[in-house]
């Protein structure tokens, strides 16, 4: 099987940016959106953890009453952002393996027709994750509960906080540069300075 991250390889973008951006767009909910903002200043100065981060974030959900028709509104207009480059090499088994909250993913898994997703696991109703926010570390034990002998042949990620996942798979790939792809130890020797994990997740 081949296991993909999401945001930045195989989507054009953060989804869960485009999300947040989408929600407050012409001025809306200005409260909720001044939370985000100091949120995501804290989680990226390591303040606070990106756990706390996201539930601190997502609260917002409180303010909706149809989720679902809200995820689905939100990726009417922002599926257009999958990279060309996945529809070519989809497979059947893929597996998604991303941080960003197993609701807000599952619409679009179904619209490309992937069954398999690792995610953070939240309510969607109120913002709450269960455990820690999926990320580094944390998605490889995440992978084995879904597949307790699963073996990877190919793992493709923008981000060296996914070498985790790198070391445990046969091949894997680093997206960079405007999605060049590259093999993911020969890019990271080249590039040391770029072996950095920006958040803490407890």
């Amino acid at each position: 099987m081949n296991v993909y991250d999401f945001d930045k390889t195989i989507f054009d973008g953060d989804s869960e940016d485009y999300f947040f951006a989408w929600i407050y767009r012409d001025g809306k909910l200005p409260w909720n959106h001044f939370v985000y903002i100091v949120s995501e200043w804290l989680c990226a100065h390591k303040i606070i953890s990106k756990t706390l981060a996201r539930t601190m974030m997502y609260r917002v959900l409180k303010k909706f009453d149809d989720i679902d028709g809200l995820l689905e509104a939100y990726w009417d207009e922002h599926e257009k952002y999958m990279l060309p480059w996945y529809a070519e090499v989809q497979r059947e088994d893929d597996v998604i393996a991303t941080g960003t909250p197993r609701f807000l993913m599952e619409p679009m898994m179904r619209r490309l027709h992937i069954k398999y997703l690792v995610a953070t696991e939240m309510d969607k109703h109120t913002g709450t994750i269960d455990g820690l926010f999926l990320g580094a570390d944390l998605k490889v034990p995440a992978f084995y509960r879904l597949f307790p002998n699963g073996k990877i042949d190919r793992f493709y990620s923008d981000t060296w906080s996914d070498h985790f996942l790198a070391d445990i798979a046969k091949e894997a790939y680093v997206l960079h540069d405007g999605y060049q792809i590259s093999e993911w130890n020969s890019y990271f020797d080249q590039h040391p300075e770029k072996k950095v994990i920006p958040y803490r997740y407890s």
